[in-house]
């Protein structure tokens, strides 16, 4: 019997937590997002005004899941 398929669209706060929260399954998992970073919006003014640099509000989802052997982290609508 093959493994299951799970494919979770956006990687949002959402997503990005069913994916880890689904980290010990026996499944494999496909994240599909339009963009190949996170971005934490509330903290946006803070960038414009200089007071953080666009790396600590941004991270690679890639870079967020690398431990996941069974994650899978595709850019696509």
């Amino acid at each position: 019997m093959s493994q299951p398929r799970i494919i979770i669209v956006g990687a949002g706060f959402g997503g990005l937590a069913a994916a880890k929260a689904l980290k010990n399954t026996p499944a494999e998992i496909l994240l599909i997002d339009r963009t190949n970073h996170h971005l934490f919006q509330p903290l946006l003014y803070q960038v414009a005004t200089s007071v953080l640099t666009p790396g600590q509000i941004a991270t690679p989802i890639r870079g967020v899941l690398r431990n996941q052997k069974n994650t899978t982290v595709i850019m696509g609508k």
